[in-house]
């Protein structure tokens, strides 16, 4: 159950990205790590929270979530202050909160209290003067987690192939924006980032893209391309920047970053 108050509407935050979308394999945690990599490497201050009890992106950095001595689990539950759940990571100006299974518990904890859904909203306030980017790599569905990203974040950012399936994930996940809106940041804002996006497959885009053609003013103006080595980067636990920094796969998430700034500037 989701419960607002007056003192949860309409705030302003500062720079809060939610990667998501409820259908898994989309490209969330890859979307997640390179963006705030390459935010970082642009001079930005980043902190990255892992919100899947799956870690993907906490394992992606190398870090073992059963040696973690805290994630982002012990944060909701008030174990913990988030500030000593921050961890560095071997990239400048790039941070983390790891996850960890234990993040499943703590959402059936988080189900039975009337403020649970903005539980992470409140703990990030005091970070805002410390990041310039927060970004949070979401599960795959619909929960209680899913709603602390959303109610606080200022973007969510929806990572979506072509394919009715995706299509569908997102219209479910639109109508659940909307059923909440009162209670997202008043400056919120809604982004689709199309993923393996292969040019070749005309007849899947155009039908792709009328679908959504009431929508395209959300849609971003990049697209992420069908990219081999990014394959073999996923395959190796290793960043496409080190594989291949020339190829389509790096080039389109340099343009995703600086497309982000741009619209974070306005």
């Amino acid at each position: 159950m989701v419960i607002l108050t007056a003192t949860h509407l309409h705030e302003i935050m500062k720079n809060r990205i939610a990667i998501i979308n409820q259908k898994g394999g989309v490209g969330k945690t890859t979307t997640s790590l390179y963006l705030s990599r390459g935010l970082a490497q642009k001079g930005k201050k980043v902190l990255l929270i892992d919100l899947d009890p799956q870690a993907h992106s906490t394992l992606s950095l190398g870090i073992d979530p059963q040696e973690a001595m805290c994630g982002i689990h012990d944060v909701l539950l008030h174990r913990l202050d988030i500030k000593q759940a921050i961890t560095q990571t071997e990239i400048p100006n790039f941070f983390l909160v790891p996850s960890h299974i234990r993040l499943d518990k703590a959402e059936l904890e988080l189900i039975h209290d009337p403020l649970g859904a903005t539980k992470l909203k409140n703990t990030l306030k005091k970070l805002d003067d410390e990041f310039d980017f927060i970004i949070i790599d979401c599960r795959p569905t619909l929960g209680t987690l899913t709603y602390n990203a959303l109610f606080a974040c200022n973007m969510a950012l929806v990572p979506c192939e072509i394919s009715r399936y995706s299509l569908e994930g997102l219209y479910d996940l639109m109508d659940t924006i909307h059923n909440i809106e009162e209670g997202l940041a008043n400056d919120f804002q809604f982004k689709i980032l199309l993923n393996r996006f292969d040019s070749r497959k005309k007849v899947s885009n155009e039908w792709f893209l009328d679908q959504i053609a009431k929508h395209r003013n959300i849609l971003l103006n990049t697209f992420i391309r069908v990219c081999e080595p990014l394959n073999q980067a996923h395959m190796t636990n290793a960043s496409v920047l080190n594989i291949d920094p020339k190829c389509s796969g790096a080039l389109d998430y340099q343009q995703l970053t600086q497309e982000i700034l741009d619209l974070c500037q306005n």
